[in-house]
């Protein structure tokens, strides 16, 4: 199979998907207002802060504070999410909004 070939071909781009995927998180909130239901996906690299903590040191590895706005009304929902080393959730808060289950929590 030639160079080109294998660039372009669907083989190729379907190798790359699941490790892009790997990078996002999800989350899915609910306007307090509207009821509106808005689906967000966080990018681990770009979106999230790490924190830096003193050697030893328990207690969050990075944090989120993301903004969204709905299609339907202006009210501003905001999230403060604190992750540990291994992205796992150890606290969330929200203003404006509740947090539902994403449809990969549900199945």
């Amino acid at each position: 199979m030639g160079f080109w070939k294998r660039l372009f071909s669907r083989k190729a781009k379907k190798r790359i998907t699941p490790r892009l995927k790997g990078d996002f998180i999800t989350f899915a909130v609910k306007c307090d207002k509207c009821g509106e239901e808005i689906r967000i996906n966080v990018n681990r690299r770009t979106d999230i802060q790490s924190l830096y903590a003193e050697a030893g040191e328990k207690g969050a590895a990075y944090t989120l504070r993301k903004e969204i706005l709905g299609r339907k009304c202006p009210n501003l929902i905001n999230i403060t999410v604190d992750f540990d080393r291994s992205y796992r959730i150890l606290s969330r808060n929200i203003s404006g909004g509740k947090f539902i289950p994403s449809e990969e929590e549900t199945g």
